[in-house]
């Protein structure tokens, strides 16, 4: 199997279906069952698993969506690599540290404090004006992990990493590795392939002694060093010549994951090949697209809203979820999610064309200082 690398169109592909897994399991997965391995390995969760596929067939989608579909997150993990990898390798000359570091900040904070403004007048909304809370009495418990969330640092803090929304600790992990990739980069150009296997294991090693815990509730995969092999796949694989991969990755990847799934060891290695066979499966499926096509348009709007999306969808989903909790019908609970995700793609479109307008204007004054 040769990797010929992925062109724009197809990066914008492989991050619709990313953001439509990530979107469909935040709905599905707090459903009593099946709940995911994600941060910490409970052995428990695949039983309950093969339970519902096996007795309960109205509930498949719902079940593989709830298990499966938080490993897009793997994919964005990559694409981030990747893409990173891509347009400074060849830079070296033009590569200023704090300028790469406004660069990120500039491409993912005024978004994120958007989002964040969101969050706030539409939880307000619910809770003051629609429950008749308190001001103080919804606002003073959430305040600490309100403001942190400022910081892009939080999710070293013990208990915040899924507070509030659960997909933010994605913001302050790929700050995290913003902050380490210039040294990565250089470390990669000079010893090329073998310090990218060295980090990895490193990475790995510190999982393991660690058992997936850095201290108290802080799991490695609230940070890079728990997802280092996905970061340094997408490194790898950013190379300008074809790269050769062996055809027997995929079946391997299949045999690692499922034994990830019953080994708490082999599990801190399980996102990693889930992570592989998902590019596998979407590099099959962007063939396949034909462009025009509706898959294809579906897939195009859906990677061009991805980053609004994932930032609203986390709490956009709560009157939606909450009913379908109530109902508990799975015919029912598959169409509130198809209004919850046709509600915040309008939202993220809004969120998106303000974002951007933002965005230039901040670029603009920047590019003063440069």
């Amino acid at each position: 199997m040769i990797w010929n690398g992925i062109t724009k169109v197809e990066t914008n592909i492989f991050k619709g279906l990313a953001i439509l897994m990530i979107a469909i399991h935040n709905f599905m997965h707090r459903f009593p069952t099946p709940k995911e391995n994600e941060m910490k390995f409970m052995p428990e969760n695949v039983y309950n698993l093969f339970d519902i596929l096996l007795t309960e067939p109205a509930g498949i989608i719902r079940a593989l969506f709830s298990y499966f579909g938080h490993f897009g997150v793997q994919v964005f993990i990559f694409l981030s690599a990747y893409g990173l990898m891509k347009k400074y390798a060849k830079n070296e000359s033009d590569f200023l540290y704090v300028k790469f570091i406004f660069d990120r900040l500039e491409k993912i904070y005024p978004m994120f404090l958007l989002a964040i403004v969101s969050y706030f007048g539409f939880m307000f909304s619910i809770n003051v004006i629609y429950n008749g809370m308190g001001f103080a009495e919804w606002f003073i418990p959430i305040s600490k992990s309100f403001f942190f969330k400022f910081s892009l640092l939080y999710n070293f803090y013990p208990g915040t990493g899924f507070s509030l929304v659960g997909p933010w600790w994605f913001l302050s992990f790929i700050f995290q590795f913003y902050l380490v990739f210039p040294f990565i980069l250089a470390m990669f150009k000079r010893f090329g392939n073998v310090f990218l296997i060295y980090i990895s294991l490193s990475c790995l090693i510190i999982s393991l002694l660690t058992k997936g815990y850095l201290y108290s509730d802080v799991s490695v995969f609230f940070t890079p060093i728990g997802h280092m092999p996905v970061l340094c796949l997408g490194i790898y694989l950013a190379q300008d010549k074809p790269v050769k991969l062996s055809n027997w990755l995929f079946i391997v990847s299949i045999v690692a994951f499922v034994i990830g799934n019953f080994n708490e060891y082999a599990f801190l290695l399980s996102h990693f090949f889930f992570c592989v066979l998902l590019l596998c499966i979407f590099s099959f499926l962007t063939k396949k697209i034909k462009e025009g096509g509706l898959s294809y348009k579906i897939c195009m709007f859906f990677g061009t809203i991805s980053m609004p999306l994932f930032l609203v969808n986390g709490f956009l989903r709560k009157p939606w979820e909450s009913m379908a909790h109530e109902i508990n019908n799975e015919l029912i609970t598959i169409a509130l999610c198809l209004l919850f995700l046709m509600i915040s793609s309008i939202y993220s479109v809004f969120l998106l064309r303000i974002g951007n307008k933002v965005h230039y204007s901040i670029k603009a004054k920047l590019s003063s200082f440069y």
